[in-house]
């Protein structure tokens, strides 16, 4: 990756997780790269504290918590994580944001969107066309107009770069598909990116 991380303190796994191929599931395998640390994977990436401590009018809500999450570590992996390929594990810090900020909030449906995108580049590299177009489909209705977004509407994170991101899974054919058995390749050209 030849973009500077977003949390370089924290180390990228040593493999990217792609169902049906030859490396441990991360989590459930002894030898998987999360297996350890899977009981700290139900602390929430967020504090109740924190999110308390928002303002509770909509656009007011988004750009502090855009800020907090420009802070996070996790928040923050999770974005390098994307942008080097590693898919499956950007979907799982994803997923515990979605979980902490309610799952049907406005913050928590974007989380979900970029979920839906990571779910689609590991669809990639499965080989499942149908999967690819049915999560990408559905991240484009979560995340909304890219276009008519702010970075605090996108939690912090460059519109342009979004909807680069969606514009390309949407317009994958077979024909650049990578469903290689190499621990880690990216399928995406597009990265995410933080706003400013």
């Amino acid at each position: 990756m030849s973009e500077p991380r977003y949390a370089p303190a924290i180390m990228l796994p040593p493999y990217s997780y792609v169902p049906g191929h030859d490396l441990p599931h991360p989590v459930n395998h002894p030898a998987g790269h999360l297996y350890a640390v899977r009981e700290s994977a139900h602390e929430p990436p967020i504090s109740a504290a924190e999110l308390a401590a928002l303002p509770v009018s909509l656009p007011s809500r988004r750009r502090a918590l855009a800020a907090v999450l420009a802070q996070n570590p996790q928040w923050l992996y999770a974005l390098d994580l994307s942008r080097a390929g590693f898919y499956w594990e950007a979907h799982e810090v994803w997923e515990g944001f979605w979980n902490a900020l309610g799952r049907t909030t406005t913050e928590a449906r974007f989380v979900q969107g970029l979920i839906h995108l990571a779910a689609a580049a590991v669809k990639i590299r499965e080989g499942k066309p149908a999967g690819v177009v049915r999560h990408t489909k559905r991240a484009r209705q979560l995340l909304g107009d890219m276009e008519a977004a702010d970075g605090d509407g996108t939690l912090g994170l460059a519109p342009e770069s979004i909807s680069a991101v969606v514009t390309e899974l949407e317009h994958f054919t077979p024909a650049c598909w990578h469903t290689s058995k190499t621990p880690v390749v990216r399928v995406l050209t597009e990265n995410l990116r933080l706003a400013g």
